[in-house]
């Protein structure tokens, strides 16, 4: 119960700051300026997470610490969005989400074993990797330097197409919200199925009849290759996003990847194979990428709304994560982690019924012209 907290209160307050900073962010003359703030900030709290052991206060450093952050991300998305050419823009979208993404995908195979040598490590690690991105931050010039503006030929050639990210914009926010949801209850309570299976010797690469060496010790370590997994995947689903155009406006790539997360959820607590979690793994990695990607690309369409649309888009990860830990959090430590991960089909099945009649609603008050299929 306790790690679903810790799961879902700094996700939760990060929403709630991206929600409000997104009106004096946008406003600013320059919203990096604020990312820089936020990323000095975010080192500050941090820092003092490991060195308490008063489980409030640490929860009070986390969650400051990741509020903080609600000051970057929109900043950086609505700057990488100021690029006024659509397919420009997304292929640098995508490199972007890609290099924040492999990070993700590189920490785990990084924090496992210094976890497991000394928790404090990881942290220390990250603070400095901090600083760095507080440097890099400030070099970056004012987004009317670099990208320039749109000339008026080039907004009425992408009119049908920003009409059409609107009309699927509400539904994808709240695609975002179920992604982010599964990906925080994994992150957040998966970790105390692989050390009580690890405790028992009862991990294995696929069903042999003893378990190998390997899989006997070191749990935060076999995490760690399954977080490392889900996040590679989500980096290769921004490689293929920022290349092609197929999936845009296009409501059934989305249905059809969050029914594979919803399986994927009850054959993580139905396996011991480690392979099968790593697959289950991918799929949810794949799900969030195509989710949290398409929610961005729909949000800064609008020039005039990029900055508090992509702090919404940032909001709905944060709401994701706190209702996803917190629910199933609390299910896990009232009824087991089985029963929680076996409840996610129902709720990933309501959202989709959700985003359906959202997208339904929004295509029904949209003028017929240029309108989007399916």
């Amino acid at each position: 119960f306790m790690l679903g907290v810790f799961g879902a209160v700094p996700p939760a307050a990060y929403a709630v700051m991206c929600l409000a900073s997104s009106r004096f962010v946008s406003r600013a003359e320059n919203g990096l300026n604020w990312a820089v703030f936020g990323a000095c900030a975010f080192i500050g709290f941090y820092a003092l997470v490991p060195v308490t052991r008063i489980p409030v206060v640490c929860c009070a450093a986390l969650t400051a610490a990741i509020a903080s952050l609600a000051l970057v991300w929109p900043a950086m998305h609505s700057w990488i969005g100021s690029d006024p050419r659509p397919k420009v823009r997304a292929r640098h979208m995508g490199l972007f989400n890609i290099a924040w993404s492999t990070g993700y995908a590189i920490s785990p195979l990084l924090a496992g074993p210094l976890c497991d040598w000394d928790y404090r490590l990881p942290y220390v690690v990250l603070c400095c990797l901090a600083f760095a991105v507080f440097l890099i931050v400030r070099s970056l010039p004012h987004e009317r330097d670099y990208f320039g503006s749109a000339s008026q030929e080039l907004l009425e050639e992408r009119a049908d197409h920003d009409r059409a990210s609107e009309a699927h914009l509400l539904s994808a926010w709240c695609g975002v919200m179920v992604a982010s949801a599964l990906n925080n209850v994994v992150r957040a309570i998966y970790p105390q199925r692989i050390a009580d299976l690890v405790a028992a010797n009862g991990l294995r690469w696929f069903c042999e009849a003893a378990p190998a060496d390997i899989l006997t010790y070191a749990p935060a370590t076999k995490f760690s290759w399954l977080a490392s997994a889900l996040a590679a995947t989500t980096a290769l689903s921004f490689v293929v996003m920022g290349r092609t155009e197929r999936w845009h406006h296009r409501f059934g790539y989305r249905l059809g990847l969050q029914v594979a997360a919803a399986g994927a959820m009850w054959l993580l607590v139905h396996t011991e194979s480690l392979v099968l979690m790593m697959a289950s793994f991918t799929v949810l990695g794949a799900n969030l990428g195509f989710a949290f990607f398409s929610g961005l690309y729909y949000s800064i369409s609008n020039p005039a709304r990029k900055h508090a649309r992509a702090a919404i888009n940032e909001g709905a990860i944060g709401m994701g994560g706190f209702a996803g830990s917190i629910v199933l959090g609390h299910v896990a430590g009232r009824y087991g982690l089985v029963v929680a991960f076996e409840y996610a089909p129902v709720f990933v099945g309501a959202a989709l019924v959700l985003q359906a009649l959202l997208l339904w609603h929004s295509k029904a008050r949209m003028p017929r012209a240029g309108s989007a299929p399916l």
